[in-house]
């Protein structure tokens, strides 16, 4: 299963992310400040659940989440 998160690498990646959208830098700094979106790499990561730079949007990178959703028998 991949899914994508609110995680950017940069801060530049979120701007050009929410610029594709029509947002202004100021609105990407509001919803850094109130913890909407984060920078960095997600934490809670293990061995079954890793995050993955992508390309996305804008010419901007997502981390998204690559988890092995398989049942061990």
């Amino acid at each position: 299963m991949i899914y994508g998160t609110s995680y950017f690498p940069t801060r530049g990646d979120a701007l050009k992310y929410y610029n594709a959208q029509g947002s202004f830098s100021f609105i990407v700094d509001n919803k850094i400040a109130d913890g909407e979106i984060h920078i960095g790499k997600p934490p809670g990561l293990h061995s079954l659940r890793r995050a993955v730079l992508h390309d996305d949007q804008g010419g901007s990178q997502r981390y998204f989440i690559h988890e092995d959703i398989r049942i061990e028998k």
